[in-house]
């Protein structure tokens, strides 16, 4: 009974499961791995492994390399054919199968990346168009023109001395390791140092670290030779898609310790061996990478390896989220909504003061994209005036509750006081009270209100809040 419970279970995962004994021969193989291989289960049970498998040998057999080993082999990416010739490509986990001490077989869960796979060498191949191994001269430069520091938009001090930095770091040959936290403008702030380089004419290649498992990005970093494993083209990797340019690691904390060492090879040696390859080619790149959390979280938590850490952040810019930017509130609001009328062809409408008040009060955690989406997307729902309305219905205005004692009774005095003015005395009274029950330590009073500490001070500073003397009553 609870063996066929068991079976039922596995029928039912999204993962395909393939069991076998010592001598390689299929004791369980679930639909999940029969739809995978394009093959039916009952045909494979009962047969040895590499009978259905002619591209496979006990050699490159993830679950027969177990059986040799007894260790499990974990993360593995394999490509090999099914008996029609389709290729499939799977990561896998394969185990050992103990009983009484002694192996009696392997396991093995593998996920399906046949059609990612199928994905990155069509990308491999466009990159490999666009930006051919050792092509020179203005072959190179692309259409359409990079983003430039022109393009991003400040007023914020903080941001400002940020940019300042980049450009600086532009000029010169450094890797530079580029954090903050998601739509901050991390890839623009890449692309414009490449701009302002002297490698603007040669190529700019981003890859985000986060998108294939570590088996197609590597097959995408180094590139692959004909044979190298099944289905295997002689084709440039991105590194030397970028010879002579910028190549972006997006989300470098996102690739594993195994490839970060090969990576660090690379960036120590100016050399490339593509997977396969007896070969190496020297390649000339320089190196940009990106990382949405702090740097010293990275480096705690070890999701970078310390050597290839300080290898690329050289120089380290950390762009600061928008909540920390309120005097950019404004400003980018006037600059997205110059723009998207511009590029909607639409006549500006008449911006709500309430509108302003609901971007000031909001946290922002998509940062400037976030605010150019919802101004991109108000303006094709507006109809003569930019109204709360027109606001994602997560940053609409809560109704107050009148309940509040401080609150009814203001609301009996005037109750036709505006809402940005009605707003700006709640702002003003929670941030008294917190601070009164802070004792004025600005710390702690940030932390309490759920805001950044700078976001504190823009808001102490604006109410005219700062100088005073806080008690607790």
């Amino acid at each position: 009974m609870h063996d066929e419970w068991l079976r039922q279970i596995l029928d039912r995962l999204a993962e395909g499961v393939h069991m076998v004994d010592l001598n390689g021969v299929t004791l369980y193989y679930n639909r999940a791995m029969g739809r995978m291989e394009g093959l039916d289960p009952r045909v494979v049970i009962g047969k040895g492994l590499l009978s259905h498998f002619p591209s496979l040998s006990k050699e490159t057999s993830t679950l027969w390399q177990v059986l040799s080993s007894q260790e499990p082999v974990l993360q593995v990416t394999q490509t090999y054919l099914n008996p029609r010739g389709e290729r499939i490509t799977s990561v896998n986990d394969t185990y050992p199968v103990f009983e009484d001490g002694h192996l009696v077989g392997a396991m093995e869960v593998a996920r399906d990346l046949s059609r990612e796979a199928s994905l990155s060498e069509k990308v491999s191949q466009l990159q490999s168009v666009l930006h051919p191994p050792g092509d020179s001269g203005s072959k190179r430069v692309r259409e359409q023109p990079y983003y430039t520091f022109e393009d991003m938009k400040t007023q914020s001090k903080r941001m400002l001395a940020v940019l300042t930095k980049a450009k600086r770091a532009a000029a010169s040959e450094v890797n530079i390791l580029i954090s903050g936290e998601t739509g901050t403008g991390k890839e623009m702030a890449a692309q414009s140092i490449h701009a302002a380089s002297r490698r603007a004419r040669g190529p700019f290649v981003a890859q985000n670290c986060a998108a294939f498992p570590e088996g197609l990005l590597e097959g995408l970093l180094f590139g692959t030779v004909r044979g190298s494993f099944t289905g295997a083209l002689d084709r440039p990797g991105l590194f030397e898609q970028a010879h002579g340019g910028t190549l972006l690691l997006d989300e470098l904390d996102s690739m594993g310790w195994n490839l970060q060492s090969k990576l660090l090879r690379v960036i120590q040696e100016g050399k490339v061996r593509r997977l396969g390859d007896t070969r190496e080619r020297e390649i000339d790149v320089r190196f940009l990478a990106t990382t949405n959390r702090p740097v010293e979280e990275i480096l705690s938590e070890g999701r970078i390896r310390p050597d290839l850490f300080y290898r690329l952040c050289v120089i380290n810019l950390h762009l600061p989220p928008l909540r920390e930017r309120g005097e950019d509130i404004e400003f980018m609001v006037e600059h997205f909504l110059e723009l998207f009328v511009k590029k909607q062809e639409r006549v500006r409408p008449r911006l709500q003061p309430a509108v302003m008040e609901a971007f000031r009060l909001h946290d922002w955690p998509g940062n400037v994209r976030e605010l150019a989406h919802v101004i991109e997307g108000g303006l094709v729902i507006a109809d003569g005036e930019f109204g709360v309305d027109e606001l994602p219905s997560y940053m609409r205005l809560k109704k107050w509750d009148v309940s509040n004692t401080a609150m009814a009774s203001e609301a009996t005095t005037n109750a036709w006081i505006s809402l940005p003015t009605r707003l700006e005395r709640i702002e003003r009274q929670s941030i008294q009270e917190t601070l009164s029950e802070t004792q004025g330590n600005q710390t702690r009073a940030a932390k309490a209100l759920g805001i950044s500490r700078q976001l504190l001070q823009y808001k102490m500073k604006n109410l005219g809040l700062y100088g005073q003397e806080w008690r607790k009553s």
